[in-house]
């Protein structure tokens, strides 16, 4: 078993400091480089790792570099030739949701992985939560009939983010964590339908291509009824994100901070004690040190499944019907 393992970084945004927050803490890891869309972002990383170079090119990383893993943080647009690359050379990567903005170039990663064997991990790190190991774990409790789900928060500052095609608007870059997290609880989607309206922010600010409010029922394959909901409209330092299941035992609510359950003979909140994060990225190393994948909760290919249902949801705005998966 390797003892340290070599880390590099493709993306020099937000989430790679979150991740180099959690990396630092640990003695088995050494950050070794950073690949950046210019060479001034990677050096900014690089020169705080007396070990890190900073790169431009993806090919020279490879090259000059034995890394045992990569984490990938990109916008979704970017998504697409860096997997390839990592899969062709048979590096494990971490990959930061959403998967991409269009299911052909996800499909061409999902088969290259099908064909050459790579340990990946997705970033759905709500799977991780310990109140979520326990909700999973209490579903057998309780008969599911209705969940309804929402995501509603601002506009982020990212250039990219307002533009439809290169974010695929809040339906993928946020509110797939609730459908991944429904995913996980109860089962496979058998159908979808969306509706969105684009009638406030574009009219602010011509840049603004993705809607301001959208909302999809899902109908599992387990009968269970789901409505999710999402907005960006509201302004800085308002939000809301919560799951709730009605059920014949009562009411069960999940927030990113507790679980609370509401019963007839109970009344318990449940809050968050671990980071999720810490868990994910344990899982991860812990794989790539010894090819046991167990812990990892969300795989490339498993990944693909929670992408697919925004994919499925653009389809349903665009002939304004139900889509069967």
């Amino acid at each position: 078993m390797k003892l340290t393992l070599n880390i590099g970084f493709i993306g020099t945004g937000g989430f790679t400091t979150h991740h180099l927050n959690i990396l630092k803490k640990r003695d088995d890891v050494k950050i070794v480089a950073f690949l950046g869309t210019s060479q001034e972002k990677a050096d900014r990383f690089a020169e705080q790792y007396a070990d890190a170079t900073g790169y431009t090119v993806l090919e020279d990383m490879l090259e000059n570099e034995t890394l045992d893993a990569a984490y990938l943080c990109v916008p979704p647009m970017a998504h697409g030739a860096y997997e390839l690359k990592l899969i062709e050379a048979g590096i494990p990567f971490l990959v930061e949701k959403p998967l991409g903005v269009d299911m052909e170039t996800v499909k061409s990663i999902e088969e290259a992985l099908n064909k050459k064997k790579v340990i990946t991990s997705v970033g759905y790190h709500f799977r991780y939560q310990d109140i979520v190991e326990k909700w999973k774990g209490m579903q057998d409790e309780a008969q599911t009939g209705l969940v309804i789900a929402k995501w509603m928060g601002g506009l982020p500052g990212a250039p990219w983010w307002k533009n439809q095609a290169q974010s695929g608007g809040q339906f993928n870059e946020q509110t797939t964590h609730l459908v991944d997290m429904i995913r996980y609880l109860y089962g496979e989607v058998a159908t979808v339908y969306a509706q969105e309206s684009s009638r406030i922010l574009a009219k602010e600010n011509a840049d603004v291509t993705v809607a301001e409010a959208g909302s999809f029922t899902l109908t599992m394959k387990s009968g269970v009824v789901v409505q999710v909901a999402n907005t960006c409209l509201l302004p800085d330092g308002v939000g809301e994100v919560e799951i709730t299941a009605y059920t014949d035992q009562g009411i069960e609510k999940w927030t990113p901070s507790s679980l609370s359950l509401d019963r007839v003979q109970e009344k318990v909140e449940i809050k968050v004690k671990d980071n999720p994060y810490e868990k994910e990225t344990d899982a991860f190393l812990h794989a790539i040190k010894t090819g046991d994948e167990s812990k990892i909760l969300s795989s490339y290919q498993d990944g693909v499944k929670s992408f697919e249902i925004a994919v499925l949801a653009w389809q349903s705005l665009e002939e304004k019907r139900a889509i069967h998966v």
